[in-house]
């Protein structure tokens, strides 16, 4: 487990990723940007996430009151048991194999991809570790860049007709979001996995290679 001042540094090193957003949105005109508070659509289907990410996940699942938390492990529960079968990795610890094939990648996220998040609270819409979220949800929305070019589009709901040029003037620059790497080798240390290593959130939650089950 992280202990504090890991998790403070995570957290410092993730608001990087919320302020590229923020900038991106600033270059934005009126009626560009669908996103706003209650609107989730994102929040359904898991993805892949890095150590990093997933050991602040699992702070912010420690952290929840009590109901909170415990509705976070039921429905992460019932992912992980019901996608083991297709999961490209090992479901008890969590982790994804890294020698694993695009197809099977594919083809696990595939079977989740109308999977809502479990730390998703509805009605609401609200992100129950909204501080802890990956930094995939913290892009999300705007089209994402590396190098100058675009290799992920915006959001369906964002920059409506946009073309190539206005997606990347308003796109977040990927290739700065590495902010956690100094901190990714002293995790997996602790943890006993390769730094690299990789999961999703409800396998962050639940998987023993990330410690105990929050309880």
């Amino acid at each position: 487990m992280a202990n504090e001042k890991q998790v403070d540094r995570l957290k410092r090193a993730f608001r990087v990723a919320s302020a590229s957003w923020d900038r991106a949105a600033a270059r934005t005109a009126p009626g560009e940007i669908a996103c706003r508070a209650g609107c989730f659509g994102c929040c359904i289907g898991l993805f892949d996430i890095s150590l990093p990410e997933a050991v602040l996940v699992r702070a912010g699942v420690d952290r929840l009151a009590v109901g909170d938390r415990e509705d976070v492990l039921r429905r992460a529960r019932r992912i992980v048991e019901e996608s083991a079968p297709a999961f490209p990795g090992d479901a008890r610890t969590g982790l994804l194999d890294p020698d694993r094939s695009e197809d099977a990648d594919d083809d696990y996220f595939a079977v989740v991809a109308d999977r809502a998040c479990p730390m998703l609270e509805l009605p609401s819409g609200r992100c129950r570790i909204y501080e802890e979220r990956p930094v995939t949800c913290r892009t999300y929305g705007f089209a994402w860049a590396s190098d100058g070019a675009v290799f992920h589009p915006p959001c369906g709901l964002n920059l409506p007709g946009a073309s190539g040029e206005r997606q990347l003037e308003t796109s977040v620059d990927i290739g700065l979001l590495d902010q956690a790497e100094d901190v990714a080798a002293d995790l997996a240390a602790g943890l006993g996995i390769e730094p690299g290593s990789e999961t999703t959130i409800a396998h962050a939650v639940l998987g023993t290679a990330f410690g105990p089950p929050p309880g």
